[in-house]
Order: C-alpha cells, then sequence, then structure tokens
C-alpha cells in the first residue's frame, strides 16, 4: 500500500493525489509524510524502488537526532544554572542526548526476554501448553528449558517472530490483539507508514514546546506571532500526516505555550521576602493575551493545511467506551519496563531532594488543607478501586499514582521549567495509556489501531523523559556507593541489556527472513522479483514475469491511465502488484484499506468494484466487458499469471479474439500480456 501511494504522489499532477488503488478517486488521508521525501527524491532523481529503501534510513536517522536534540537541550538547559558541586567531568547533557536517540530509536520493549523465557518453558511444559501454569512450575519449565537448549534443541520459534511477536506486547485472547509497534520494528520492517513519517515530526513539535517555554520571553507582538505561526506550521503538518497525532500535540504544545505567558503572574506568591500576588487586571491581560496566543496557534496549524482539510473526509471521529480485554499490569510492564524505572527512580529522587530541602515550619502552611488532601486521596483510591473493578483496567493501580505524584512535583515551588516539561510529559504520557484502556476509537479492530498511534506517542513522550531523567540522576547514582546503590544499577543494566536483546535478536533474523536467497543484496526494492517463486491458492508463478512486465509499464507508459487486474480479496498476498510498482491507478486495491480512506460511503462501493473485476475476466460477453472498461476509463489491461490462475477459463479467451477489434496487444512475454484499450 505504502509504496502504491508513494508511486501515485512521485505521479500526481494535482493535489489531493489520485489514489492508485481507486481509479477516479483520490487519497483522503496518511499521505502527507510521502510527499515530504517525494520532494527530495524529485529533486534528486532516484528512482522509487531505490529511493523507498533511502527513505527508511533517512526517516530512521531523523527519529534519533530529534529525540537527542530535545534530550540534550534539556540537561544542557538544566546545567547552566543548577550545577552542582559533584557533577561529574563528562557532558550529561550528551549523554541524556544519546539516552534518547538509543531509547526512541533504536531499543525495543521488553518483550524478546519474555519470548525466550516462555520459549525455554514452552520446551519443558508437556505438549508445549504453559497456559494456566504457577510461577513456581513455570520456573523449574525455565530452567529445564534452557538445559535442553544448552544442548542443541532450538527454541520453538520462526525467523519472523523474532521480530514480530515482541510489538505484539498485549495479548487479546478474546479480541484482535493490539498493535504496540516502537520505532525500531516499524523501521526494521521497512513500513514507511504515516505513523513513521510522523515520528520526527512530533520531536519536532516536542522541540518547539520546549524551545518556546525555555527561550526569554520576547516583548514583541510581531516576534511572537512569528513564533506561533512556525509552530502552528510544525504541529499542523501533522494532520495530513498522520491525523491521530494532529489534536494529542496541539493540545500539548497549547498547554506549554499557556503556561509559558502564564509564568510571569504564577510566579507572583504572597509572603514576606516574595513579590506579593499579581492584580485582577495583570491577570486579566496576561490570561488574554495567553488565550490570544494559543488561538492563533490553532488557527495558524488549520489555516496552514486547509486545502488538505478542505478535501479531507473524515470517518473517525468518534470514540465508544472499550469494552474488550485489557492489558494486564505484567503485559504493560514488558512494554514500558525500562522506562518505568527510570521515571520512577527519578521520580523518588526529586521527592526526597525537595523533602531535604523544605524545612519542617513550611509544613505546618499545610495544615489547614489536610483535610482536603485527605479527601484528595481517599478519591484517589476509590477511583483506581473503581476502574479496576467495574472497567477491568488492571493497569489503574500503576499510572494513577505515578501521574498524581508527578503532577505534584510539578507544584514545586523552585523547580525548574525543564523539569516542570518533563513531569508534564510523563503525566500525559500516564493517562494516554489509561484512556486506551477505557475507550476505542469507533471503526478499529478491535482496539488494534487506538493502541498502535497512542503508544507510540507515549514512546516519543517517555523516550525523552527517562533519558532526560537519567541526565539528572547520574550525578547522584556514581557517587551512590551503598548496597542498594549497586542493586539499582544492577537492575538498570539488566533492563537495558534486555531491551537490546531486540535489535539484537530481530535485526538479524528480519535480514535472513528472505523471499528468495538467490536474490542479491541491493537498495532496488524490486530486484528480489527477478529472482522469485510465489505460491498462490491455484499455484505455483514466476515472479520475474511480473517483474519485466512491471518494467515496461514503467518506461513505456505515459502519464496515469487506469489499469485493470486482478484483485485478491485476502490482503497482504501478491495481489495489485502493477498498481504497486508502477502507482498507475487500478480500478481498486486492497478492500479493507480502501474501505478504511472511504469511511464516510459505504463499504460496497470498494467490493461491488471487486465483483466487477472479477466478472470482466470470466465474462464471455464483448459488450459487457467494454461496459466495464468505458465505466473506468480503462487504457491497459493486464492478462498474467495472476489473472490465468485466479479466473481461469473460457473468459480469458476474449481478450485473443478481440485483439486488435477492442484492444491490441502491446507486450507478451511467456504468460503475461498487456493490452491497451483501443481509444473511441
Amino acid at each position: 500500500m505504502d509504496f502504491a501511494y508513494f508511486n501515485a504522489i512521485l505521479k500526481s499532477t494535482s493535489f489531493p493525489p489520485y489514489d492508485p488503488w481507486y481509479a477516479g478517486g483520490y487519497l483522503n488521508y496518511y499521505y502527507y509524510g510521502f510527499v515530504l521525501m517525494g520532494v527530495v527524491v524529485k529533486w534528486l532523481g532516484i528512482v522509487p524502488a531505490i529511493a523507498y529503501n533511502l527513505i527508511l534510513p533517512t526517516t530512521f536517522s531523523l527519529i534519533a537526532v530529534g529525540a537527542f536534540s530535545i534530550g540534550w537541550n534539556l540537561v544542557a538547559r538544566w546545567r547552566k544554572p543548577h550545577r552542582a558541586e559533584d557533577a561529574p567531568t563528562f557532558a550529561l547533557s550528551w549523554i541524556a542526548g544519546l539516552s534518547a536517540a538509543l531509547g526512541m530509536a533504536v531499543l525495543g520493549n521488553l518483550g524478546t526476554l519474555r519470548m525466550l523465557l516462555h520459549g525455554y518453558q514452552k520446551l519443558a511444559a508437556p505438549g508445549g501448553n504453559i497456559e494456566g501454569a504457577n510461577l513456581l512450575i513455570r520456573s523449574m519449565w525455565t530452567v529445564q528449558g534452557f538445559i535442553e537448549v544448552m544442548k542443541g534443541m532450538n527454541l520453538p520459534y520462526s525467523l519472523g517472530d523474532w521480530y514480530w511477536i515482541p510489538s505484539r506486547a498485549i495479548p487479546a485472547p478474546n479480541d484482535v490483539e493490539p498493535i504496540t509497534e516502537f520505532p525500531f520494528f516499524t523501521v526494521l520492517y521497512a513500513d514507511p507508514h504515516a505513523h513513521l513519517f510522523a515520528l520526527p515530526l512530533a520531536l519536532l513539535a516536542l522541540a518547539f514546546a520546549l524551545s518556546f517555554l525555555l527561550l526569554p520571553e520576547t516583548k514583541s507582538k510581531v516576534k511572537l506571532a512569528a513564533r506561533l505561526l512556525l509552530g502552528g506550521l510544525v504541529i499542523g503538518v501533522l494532520r495530513p500526516t498522520n491525523y491521530s497525532d494532529y489534536y494529542p500535540y496541539l493540545a500539548l504544545v497549547s498547554a506549554v505555550v499557556a503556561y509559558r505567558l502564564l509564568h510571569p503572574v504564577l510566579s507572583r506568591r504572597g509572603g514576606e521576602d516574595r513579590q506579593e500576588s499579581a492584580p485582577l487586571r495583570i491577570w486579566l491581560r496576561t490570561g488574554s493575551k495567553a488565550i490570544l496566543a494559543v488561538g492563533w496557534l490553532v488557527i495558524a496549524s488549520n489555516i496552514l493545511f486547509y486545502p488538505f482539510t478542505r478535501w479531507l473526509g473524515w470517518g473517525y471521529s468518534q470514540i465508544n467506551l472499550w469494552k474488550g480485554t485489557h492489558t494486564p499490569s505484567t503485559s504493560y510492564f514488558v512494554h514500558w519496563g525500562l522506562f518505568l524505572f527510570v521515571i520512577f527512580s527519578w521520580l523518588v529522587w526529586e521527592s526526597i531532594d525537595w523533602m531535604a530541602k523544605t524545612p519542617l515550619s513550611a509544613l505546618q502552611k499545610l495544615k489547614p488543607y489536610l483535610p482536603w488532601l485527605g479527601y484528595a486521596i481517599v478519591l484517589l483510591i476509590v477511583v483506581i478501586i473503581g476502574l479496576i473493578t467495574w472497567l477491568k483496567v488492571a493497569i489503574a493501580w500503576i499510572v494513577l499514582p505515578l501521574a498524581v505524584w508527578a503532577g505534584v512535583l510539578i507544584l514545586r515551588r523552585d523547580q525548574p521549567d525543564e523539569k516542570r516539561f518533563v513531569l508534564f510529559l510523563i503525566g500525559t504520557g500516564l493517562m494516554v495509556t489509561l484512556m486506551v484502556e477505557i475507550v476505542v476509537v469507533a471503526g478499529d479492530i478491535g482496539r488494534m489501531n487506538t493502541v498502535f498511534k497512542f503508544y507510540l506517542q507515549v514512546w516519543t513522550m517517555f523516550s525523552i523523559c527517562a533519558a532526560a531523567a537519567l541526565g539528572w540522576l547520574l550525578p547522584h547514582l556514581l557517587a551512590w556507593r551503598s548496597n542498594w546503590g549497586y542493586v539499582w544499577k544492577g537492575i538498570f543494566l539488566f533492563l537495558v541489556l534486555s531491551v537490546a536483546l531486540y535489535p539484537l535478536t530481530a535485526t538479524p533474523a528480519k535480514i535472513k527472513d528472505r523471499m528468495s536467497d538467490a536474490a542479491p543484496h541491493t537498495l532496488d526494492g524490486m530486484a528480489f522479483m527477478a529472482y522469485s517463486k510465489y505460491t498462490d491458492s491455484w499455484g505455483e508463478m514466476d515472479l520475474s514475469q511480473d517483474y519485466r512486465a512491471i518494467l515496461w509499464m514503467q518506461d513505456n507508459i505515459q502519464g496515469s491511465p487506469v489499469i485493470v487486474e486482478a484483485n485478491l480479496r485476502d490482503l497482504y498476498r501478491w495481489g495489485s502488484r502493477f498498481s504497486i510498482y508502477t502507482g498507475l491507478p487500478g480500478v481498486v486495491g486492497w478492500e479493507w484499506h480502501q474501505q478504511q480512506q472511504r469511511t464516510l460511503f459505504p463499504a460496497a462501493w470498494v467490493s461491488q468494484r471487486i465483483e466487477e473485476i472479477e466478472d470482466f475476466y470470466r465474462t464471455l460477453d464483448l459488450q459487457a466487458a467494454m461496459n466495464f472498461l468505458q465505466k473506468y476509463k480503462v487504457r491497459y489491461i493486464i492478462v498474467g499469471q495472476q489473472e490465468r490462475g485466479k479466473y481461469g477459463g473460457a473468459g480469458l479467451e476474449k481478450f485473443e479474439a478481440a485483439n486488435g477489434l477492442l484492444w491490441r496487444e502491446v507486450y507478451r512475454e511467456q504468460e503475461t500480456v498487456i493490452y491497451e484499450v483501443n481509444q473511441p
């Protein structure tokens, strides 16, 4: 799908780009990342099949650089006014930057570790069934299975399992399994989908928010408006790139902008040695400025991309209460374990530091509020129990206390804005993971894509937060020589090595998992076809025939005329291959993806086209065939191995019989023929 969209965008002469899988239609969403990359590809004149394999590492590097920049700046800006006497001589900001880049782009989750443990257990368990076994029995099976592996037995996994299983960390025995991808999986899987292109843009939005927070406030209204216009551009581009990222990042950046502009009045505090509280007129003036600024940010993000929204038909705008399977606490730790460990450790350290620097006399000021604090704690407990008992949200006991904890630390009077920014991201990320346990986007398959889209947003936030927290913790950790210090360092090292298992095991597995061992190692994403066989339900085909026919079409067909080829209702099969590799619009492509593109219209519109293609290839009636070709303005007909295998029968004989009358043969090699329809 992505390569079909990319080719179509490169060939489109107007926007919205035409849809290569729905002749006469246009791409509705999920395409702007290819526009951004397509500009560079056009400038450089790179063949699309090669450009595809340059886009992946380019995007990968942009993700790593974006994360490094934010992590580096958070700690570098904090250290200027907060240098500790015991700070180490090396640059903590570089460690934070590198940690952010690795955590965001390279490391995986703990899914590979869980795979290993389950693999050992399955080797020892009777029949390989480990469900329902208690912890003690599983521990025994783990040891027994490990011994068997040491003796030479293989774990019960295929090559594909090593890169696939960890990206599905949440089990769903009665529902469709949620997607828990992380950036390294997406790049390794060679999947330049909308969510991949959105990641460097999301990091850019966070970088804008951080820069707006830390840069000196400008007195010039023009400069402020220009700054916010840039922010509108950065946030607005997320909408056509990956729609689900737009509103969360708009809300997040808007909150930072409002806080920064309200900061002068928020920092005024009553007391003997402090400034008096701001009078009402200052509150009104500053509040109006903040409201206008956020309003301009929102307007700018919409106006700059109005041509996109003008043509957008968005069908996923409602949410429903989720009533299916929820995330077990263990699975939550499998996906977020390393990040949560570092974040929790930093919250503990910040709390200890706050208490150490707060005199006991200051606690007297809390005395009038103690009843309210008690009510708040009781309410929190009630909410947690309610979520766990009635909604079956098992992770509530983890998420809500950590989110409240981060919120309380934001209120610390002498808290630097860099740390407030990180605490805000922590709380936001935690609440997003709770949200996907309670609600689901209407029209989703189970909650597969709801978890997928929002978990990637949280991965972006948590990787940045954990890296900054590590940078702030490091001077104290290096000096921590007690037994507890060694325990902490041991756990941290174990977790880092465990998440590093993913790139170490998944990468060689993905490299080895090839369609043909004879295919060369090359950047050309089409070269494999010349060496590959493919087996479908009707039999085996030689893909080299399709390869040479596709090359002929790329070299000889001008513009973007409509083609017709076999359509397979089973997704992820060798169907719609000419529209994929040429970008030429086919009558219809993969059924479910096209129904997603057109959620505002009846799904039957797509299904009907698939049935009409089948009728076209099978019919003996030449007039009915011509009616189909004229209806969809088809210019080229593909009759190859897939068409012969899927629609085999007397209907295919009409192409030879009417050659020269209704259409003419323009390409032939073995079983693959291309006909050009005669123009009236």
